[in-house]
């Protein structure tokens, strides 16, 4: 028997205002996008009354969410992060964690084995490791303990861990050993992202003529632009084809700036991430991450000495500071979780648009742009009760 669902009276993002339509869905595939009039038996209606449908959200860089981290290495934990994740609208997502030089990796390990699986809310599409190949004075919020010196054989043992899970691996290519590691990468078609860097302009463009074809958080855990030592800013602002994440909360950024990025990298080179820890979901307090004490404030996450670590906001909070920040169009801020991070993880032919024939995770948006329902699969994972 088939699985149907039919979505009525729902606004594409792109489309006018005043422009309803009906979004059929089988076995998880979207099949019709257009007023229905003849209706199949024992159908499943959700009526949209009018509101706005858009893609899924992706995050590609998330490390937790709902009080459960990736570094915690349940399988408790992950389904927590899945569940919380859908309930913002977010259908698919990276775990995003780090490895460790002085304990097991069972994290990764059962991040790696829960991938692709059905879980009970968002997508778990891989893993994106930050480091271990990273500049140890540009760290951040990343152990000692989770900085390697590179070497194939250090790759090598990542990668056994991490199996076909792998999707991102964040690197500073100014280390002596990264370039050929980043050449490796990209010939396994693992995404080198740029970040954790202290990397010269020159050394920046080394990296991109080698692989690197991403930037992880823009701006943050690397060089600012000076105008003698213009350092990675502006390498990666005049690489055309190198797309960048970028934290739309007003705080990893200020406001301006994001308005300067739109401004400087378009529509189509922007993928907003969270960058998001366990608090997201949770009340404002302190918490537990890496083995040490942070607090989640305003929608911040910092180590009680001040350094950020993270955002404790979701996704679709972020992209609609984004509209706000830089005066952008719905659409295009929607691209930015939707179909941008689709086109990065090279998935757009399933995820990251409503067409006929792509997956049906689907996000039904209230006027004011919170989340009222989210669809994943083609069923209903959540539904605000107003």
């Amino acid at each position: 028997m088939k699985n149907q669902l039919l979505i009525k009276n729902c606004r594409l993002y792109q489309s006018p205002e005043d422009k309803f339509v009906d979004v059929y869905i089988e076995n998880s595939t979207i099949t019709k996008i257009q007023k229905l009039n003849d209706l199949p038996e024992n159908l499943h209606i959700l009526d949209a009354k009018g509101r706005i449908i858009v893609p899924g959200f992706i995050d590609v860089h998330i490390q937790g969410a709902g009080g459960s981290d990736i570094l915690d290495g349940t399988a408790e934990a992950i389904q927590t992060i899945s569940r919380t994740l859908a309930r913002f609208g977010t259908t698919s997502f990276l775990g995003t964690t780090v490895v460790h030089s002085d304990k097991e990796n069972h994290h990764i390990e059962l991040a790696a084995e829960n991938t692709g699986k059905i879980l009970e809310g968002a997508h778990l599409l891989g893993l994106h490791l930050e480091g271990p190949f990273i500049n140890p004075e540009k760290r951040g919020g990343i152990s000692p303990k989770s900085i390697y010196n590179p070497s194939t054989k250090a790759l090598e043992d990542v990668l056994k861990l991490t199996g076909d899970s792998l999707k991102m691996m964040t690197i500073a290519p100014e280390i002596n050993g990264n370039l050929e590691i980043i050449r490796r990468l990209a010939d396994y078609g693992i995404i080198a992202s740029f970040g954790h860097s202290g990397a010269s302009y020159g050394e920046t463009r080394i990296g991109f003529k080698a692989g690197i074809s991403h930037v992880t958080h823009l701006f943050n855990a690397m060089p600012s632009l000076h105008h003698r030592e213009p350092g990675p800013l502006l390498a990666i602002f005049e690489s055309e084809n190198v797309t960048t994440q970028v934290i739309s909360d007003g705080v990893h950024l200020h406001r301006g700036i994001i308005k300067l990025i739109h401004q400087l990298l378009g529509n189509d080179r922007i993928v907003c991430i969270t960058d998001g820890v366990q608090a997201i979901g949770l009340p404002e307090g302190e918490y537990i991450y890496n083995d040490r004490e942070y607090r989640s404030k305003n929608g911040t996450a910092r180590y009680l000495d001040g350094t950020l670590i993270g955002t404790a906001i979701s996704l679709d909070q972020i992209w609609v500071k984004f509209m706000n920040f830089t005066g952008c169009s719905l659409k295009t801020a929607v691209h930015t979780v939707t179909r941008n991070p689709a086109r990065l993880l090279r998935i757009e032919d399933r995820k990251g648009s409503i067409e006929v024939g792509k997956d049906a995770d689907l996000v039904i948006l209230n006027p004011d742009y919170s989340v009222w329902a989210t669809i994943i699969g083609g069923g209903i994972v959540y539904r605000n009760s107003d």
